[in-house]
């Protein structure tokens, strides 16, 4: 027995309503045709019998250059005239082409919680020198009846959504470590590449089967699998994309694939410098996964300017700034929801909501790279290579960490604020660290941890049996005294003492 994808008929839906529903719990969803009857696509892109209206697409990007998956192995080129004039063999499926970078996206419109999408939707999306993912991740997809997609997961763990503009599709999709059912060690994958041939694994991997009709939005979440068959020629409109409530299962992903990497690098590490394996381990990670902790978090950067404006947290009534407790706590979603009821579009109310979630939560990835540069900077640790991203970076790294270091000695926050080449923003970010930093230092100032060990008596023991005090410095430095020497010391500390506060 398989499961039932919920279903969005109605259009009033509010969008509020589709982000802690289904983004905050990374659950799938169907958006009924109503959410696509204003598009252009559905109008000029059909015939009024519902097949592809080839001679208007031929007629309008003929000449384009589309990449056509062969077999289900290999990509080859041709124009769209060309596919569409040949087009009925399901082994051939047109995949991936990026449309919307060569003729724009006045052909469809989207729901606010599709908008969100820091992937395809930002003034870096088409600038390939500043988008962290080096293109877009828009497509559109057209394939003859009986063509397919095999089982997989969508790239770096991102949200995709699936706008069939005409046609049929059938899917199978379940939630994320179900796949493990269908490992296979015959597949470059890893995986089956056709669930189908196992029917009898269904129940176990609790599948959800379902039929997507014309016009009809399906939201696949991270780490969903899926396998999609062309019921009917059908052309389809594909983002994938990612946004604050899945970003945390995208650097979770990262980090598990970058031990990936380290493990199958282990066999050469020695051959190359520290400072060399580390840029091996990022390119790699960037070939294979399409993303990298650098890349992740000059993403992170580039949102946090873009909502500039709205740079003060979200702040949950429940959980404070601990984010994740509030995307993860129902209890937290009416609060929400409350906000407003649109549907089609922001008003100002959700639209400083958003803002203000997504900053504060790229904000928190961040402010981690900030404490890891605070603390490299205040005990002299090498920075890991993933800090600077250019020349650019590595200044401003460099100059932060001088002002951690004299903020951390002066135990104060003067120095940040007296800084002129430094500006207000980030002022704000670096005392917001440093103050963190030296009320964790204050609350967790203990006393010098003290030892007193019992030796056994050895060529350089005068005793057989002798107390040895061990005091352990912040520093790592260790002392060792006995019971004489031990005396001495404290006699002097005491007189360094009175001489730096008489008072004392």
């Amino acid at each position: 027995m398989t499961k039932e994808i919920p279903h969005i008929q109605d259009q009033s839906t509010p969008w509020l309503k589709l982000l802690v529903e289904f983004g905050f719990q990374n659950q799938p969803f169907l958006l009924g045709s109503q959410s696509t009857s204003s598009w252009l696509a559905r109008r000029e892109w059909v015939l009024p019998d519902g097949r592809p209206n080839k001679e208007y697409l031929k007629k309008s990007y003929g000449n384009a250059i589309v990449p056509i998956l062969v077999n289900g192995t290999n990509y080859e080129s041709t124009t769209l005239t060309e596919f569409l004039e040949n087009m009925g063999d399901p082994k051939v499926y047109l995949k991936d082409w990026h449309f919307q970078n060569e003729f724009g996206t006045s052909m469809y419109t989207l729901n606010p919680f599709f908008s969100r999408d820091f992937v395809n939707c930002e003034k870096w999306t088409t600038n390939k020198e500043e988008n962290p993912f080096g293109d877009d991740y828009r497509f559109v997809y057209i394939g003859a009846a009986g063509s397919w997609t095999k089982f997989h997961a969508d790239v770096v763990c991102s949200y995709s959504w699936s706008a069939n503009i005409c046609g049929r599709k059938k899917w199978f999709m379940m939630s994320p470590g179900s796949e493990e059912v269908f490992k296979s060690s015959s597949t470059d994958s890893g995986y089956v590449e056709d669930i189908r041939e196992y029917p009898e694994l269904f129940e176990q991997a609790n599948l959800i089967t379902f039929i997507q009709e014309p016009g009809e939005i399906v939201f696949v979440p991270s780490n969903w699998w899926h396998q999609v068959h062309n019921l009917e020629d059908t052309i389809s409109i594909n983002h994938n994309w990612m946004n604050s409530t899945n970003l945390s299962l995208v650097r979770d992903f990262l980090n598990k694939r970058e031990e990936d990497v380290r493990n199958e690098l282990s066999d050469c590490v020695d051959s190359f410098t520290k400072e060399e394996f580390e840029e091996k381990v990022e390119d790699i990670l960037y070939a294979d996964a399409r993303l990298n902790k650098s890349k992740f978090l000059k993403l992170c950067e580039l949102v946090k300017e873009s909502r500039a404006d709205k740079n003060d947290d979200y702040v949950c009534e429940s959980h404070g700034l601990e984010l994740w407790k509030c995307i993860s706590s129902p209890d937290c979603y009416p609060s929400i929801t409350s906000i407003c009821s649109c549907s089609t579009s922001f008003c100002e109310k959700c639209s400083n909501f958003i803002k203000q979630l997504e900053y504060s939560i790229v904000s928190r990835f961040l402010e981690s790279q900030l404490s890891t540069l605070y603390d490299c900077a205040t005990t002299s640790t090498r920075l890991p290579n993933d800090f600077a991203d250019d020349e650019k970076d590595l200044k401003t790294i460099i100059r932060y960490g001088e002002l951690f270091k004299a903020c951390h000695s002066s135990n104060s926050i003067d120095y940040i604020q007296k800084a002129e080449d430094v500006t207000e923003e980030e002022k704000v970010e670096l005392k917001k660290t440093v103050t963190q930093k030296l009320a964790n230092a204050s609350s967790s100032e203990d006393e010098i941890p003290w030892n007193v060990n019992i030796v056994i008596g050895n060529s350089h023991v005068a005793k057989s049996l002798r107390p040895i005090i061990d005091i352990k410095m912040p520093t790592g430095e260790t002392f060792e005294f006995d019971i004489d020497s031990f005396a001495q010391f404290r006699q002097q500390l005491a007189q360094t003492v009175l001489v730096v506060n008489p008072q004392e």
